[in-house]
């Protein structure tokens, strides 16, 4: 699995993958140096980085997540940064910056590359689009302190994003996993406390059709609690609601501890 960062706030996320073996991490931006780095060019006018961003120095040969924020013109180089790996089969990682301090271009910008992806993604042309806000994944991280808190955002969006691919990729201990739809393409990450059900998502996804909810339970749990099994199941089952598919699996953790993560799917362009 590869991961491009591109922009300040991609590249900052993208390096949070570098821990994680199974990923190999490349970065785009402006003023950058290192092994797997591309320095990217300033162009005066924003319509220059859709249409004169040069081809990045990549070799790229598997499936690859592109991760940006449209807080940075370099967004607009991201159609012509795909192309170039338009064979692989591609996912997207779309952290929606706040409006609020993004100026005129930049908020156009914005409008433009987070409608266009979705199109690309409802169209097959790339198979899934991760849309994430940092206010909602603050609120998982809860109070830490000032220093620390950006980093731990971020460790957080990378960590769920590591775990789902890991989930897709091994055997669990029980699962009931329905087939998802293709059409399913529109996605964020979440957690979900296991006592009490509560969900806390990345994005507050509209028209949601699917939640998967993946149990990572630890092996002292898995063999001495003989209520978690009705735990589990009743939990399940509260969480099905009208034009909502709901599945699950549960792994054995390799932590101490256990945690719920959870994928939610949507069909549907968001706002």
């Amino acid at each position: 699995m590869n991961i491009i960062g591109l922009g300040k706030t991609g590249c900052d996320i993208a390096e949070k993958f570098e821990k994680y073996k199974q990923f190999s991490v490349f970065l785009i931006d402006h003023d950058i140096e290192g092994q797997n780095c591309y320095s990217a060019p300033n162009f005066e006018r924003p319509e220059d980085y859709e249409n004169k961003f040069p081809t990045v120095p990549f070799i790229v040969e598997d499936e690859l997540t592109l991760l940006l924020s449209s807080d940075s013109l370099l967004a607009l180089s991201s159609l012509k940064i795909l192309e170039q790996y338009k064979d692989l089969s591609l996912n997207i990682i779309y952290v929606k910056p706040d409006t609020k301090f993004l100026n005129t271009v930049l908020t156009a910008v914005n409008k433009v590359v987070y409608n266009v992806f979705q199109e690309l993604t409802r169209s097959a042309k790339i198979k899934s689009m991760y849309i994430v806000e940092l206010r909602k994944v603050a609120e998982i991280v809860g109070k830490v302190a000032l220093v620390e808190r950006q980093t731990k955002i971020y460790e957080t969006i990378a960590y769920a994003y590591y775990m789902k691919n890991m989930f897709d990729n091994i055997q669990p201990i029980f699962d009931k996993i329905i087939d998802s739809p293709s059409t399913y393409c529109i996605k964020t990450l979440g957690v979900m406390d296991l006592d009490s059900g509560e969900e806390k998502l990345f994005y507050p996804l509209d028209e949601v059709r699917e939640k998967r909810y993946n149990y990572y339970i630890s092996k002292k749990e898995l063999n001495d609690d003989v209520e978690l099994p009705e735990h589990i199941e009743e939990q399940v089952n509260n969480k099905f609601q009208e034009n909502l598919k709901i599945s699950y699996a549960i792994y054995e953790s390799t932590l101490e501890h256990s945690s719920v993560f959870v994928e939610i799917k949507s069909p549907y362009i968001q706002n």
